[in-house]
Order: structure tokens, then sequence, then C-alpha cells
């Protein structure tokens, strides 16, 4: 990595042209650059989630790093494309690459989640850039891809329009990322919800306990992200009603997460909780049915002073089919 004169030297001519050279080809500085992002996003994510850093450092991480690397790992050479074709090819990859390890992470235990997304995607990130570090350092030192900067400035020999040109273009580009950065940590109005979904035993939208015979145990996964950028109290009521009848009465005021709840038609059990923007509610619910029949097991989610009845702020329902 190489830096020019940014100012003339001593004794040189005051009027001449004012030159920024920077170069990175000899060691590939880019691609640890990539490394270190990738891990400060991490750091970002696990003790300041909230942060404006975090949100702008996430926007380049999903649309640009995992592209970029992956173009390193597979063009190492500076002549096999051009920079406008390298910047276009790291969005094009990183728009297919964090899709497609989304879906893979589906057919895991680990789900779509923003652990698992966050710990997969980095580590793409580092192989390709450890396997683009590797290919480029084996090449020549003038045949490895660069990045080059090199600004050349004639201030005062700069008409007048041109040196206004510079400076609007300056400030729109200051100005662009202001309102970039506004936009990014401003909810529009509208915004604020909660989200309710129930998952199966293995924390997928699959194998979910449908049929069942009294008595037999079942399992989903509860979970709970409020994004109503403010604390809020909520009630969660899990509830037996079937296809003619959804009147119920909450007999039970606290949900025992840690052992086997059993269930009888229209007799409610509810826990009250509260969450932060942003914060989730998890659980695991265990059950069994104490009477057979087709039940509509239902989780009826209800913010604080709402009235608890069948108009929740949010459901979510599985149907059972229960045999003797």
């Amino acid at each position: 990595m190489s830096s020019g004169d940014e100012t003339p030297a001593a004794g040189a001519d005051e009027g001449a042209p004012m030159r920024f050279h920077f170069e990175v080809r000899e060691r590939p500085y880019d691609l640890l650059a990539c490394i270190a992002l990738a891990l400060v996003l991490v750091a970002l994510v696990l003790f300041v989630p909230d942060s404006l850093a975090r949100q702008i450092l996430g926007l380049v991480f999903v649309l640009f790093l995992p592209g970029y690397a992956a173009t390193a790992a597979l063009f190492p050479e500076s002549d096999q494309i051009d920079g406008i074709e390298r910047v276009a090819l790291s969005f094009g990859l990183s728009i297919a690459i964090v899709p497609l390890i989304g879906l893979a992470l589906n057919f895991t235990p680990f789900g779509i989640r923003l652990d698992p997304i966050l710990a997969s995607v980095s580590g793409f990130i580092i192989a390709a850039s450890l396997v683009g570090w590797y290919r480029r350092v084996r090449l020549p030192t003038d045949e490895r891809f660069a990045i080059v900067v090199d600004v050349q400035m004639d201030w005062k020999g700069m008409p007048l329009v041109d040196k206004l040109l510079t400076v609007g273009i300056a400030v729109m580009l200051i100005a662009s990322v202001v309102v970039l950065a506004w936009a990014i940590t401003t909810p529009r109005v509208g915004e604020t919800f909660t989200q309710l979904a129930l998952l199966g035993p293995d924390g997928m939208a699959t194998d979910y306990p449908r049929n069942l015979t009294v008595g037999e145990d079942g399992r989903v996964l509860l979970t709970v992200k409020s994004f109503e950028h403010e604390p809020v109290n909520y009630t969660i009521v899990i509830v037996l009603t079937n296809v003619t009848d959804y009147n119920f009465t909450v007999d039970q005021h606290i949900v025992d997460w840690n052992s086997t709840n059993e269930l009888s038609p229209y007799s409610a059990i509810a826990q009250n909780f509260s969450l932060e923007h942003l914060e989730y509610y998890n659980r695991t619910f265990d059950f069994n049915v104490t009477e057979e029949g087709t039940w509509k097991l239902q989780f009826l989610l209800f913010v604080e002073g709402q009235p608890v009845t069948q108009e929740a702020y949010r459901e979510v329902h599985l149907w059972l089919v229960v045999t003797p």
C-alpha cells in the first residue's frame, strides 16, 4: 500500500496542482478490511444492537461484502475484469449469495434467525476473503488486482464554475450520507407492530403435532418480537376451541413453560410479559389434550388494556385431531 503526496513538496512551484495517490497492491488489505468489518458487525449486534453504526454496516454486510469477497476469490488478477464490473459483481453476487445461505439454513435445525444468518454470512465472507488472499499473493505483484486512487486537482488554476461544481458535489455527497443515516434510524409512521409466530418442535415451520391421542404430549415453539418502538406489556392466552364454539374463560394466569400443560377445551391459560423494542419472547410449549375431537389450539396475543376476547391483537392457531 502506498500513498502519494497530498501537497506540493517544499520549494516546488506554489501553483502546482495538489495530488493524492493511494494504492493497495502488495498486500490484500481490502480483504483484511472485509474480515474486520464482518467481525465488527458481529460485535455491534451483540453489544450495541440499536446503534446507527450497526444499521449502516449491516447494509454493507448484506449487499456488498459477500459478493466482494467472492469476486476477489474468483478473479484475483487485475486484467480479468475492470473496476466497474468488479463493483457490479460485488452487489449482484451478494444479492444472490445471502438468500441462498438463508435457504440452506431453513433446512437445518438452526432455522432462519438472526444469529445463524449472522454467523453463516460472516463465515462465508471470512472464508472467501482468505481464498482470495491466497490466490492473489501467489501472483506476481504487477498482475494482482489493485485498488488505485489517483486524484490530481489544480485548485488555483480551476475556473470558478468548476470550483462551484466541485464544492456542490462534495456537499451533495455529505447530504446524501446524512439523509441515508436519518432514513435508516428514523421509523416511518405505521411501522409499529408485533410479530407472533408458531413453529414446530425443531424451530421451523414444519412437523407440527397435528394428530394426537388423548393424553399424548405435543410440542410447539412460540416466538414474539416487538417492533413497537417502545416498551409494551403483553398477555398471551392459550386455549382450545372448536369450529362452532369460540367462547372461553381464563382459569390459570401463569403458564408453566418447563412442564407439560394439560389443556381442556374452553379453559384458557394466560401469561403476562413485557418487551422492549426489537426484543424477543421465545418459549417452548409442551401440552396434551384431555378430550378427543377436532380442536383449534389458539395463541391469542393482547396488549395492556385490551379486553381478553377473540378479538386479539395478534393470533396464531394450530388445528388438532385428537383420537381416543
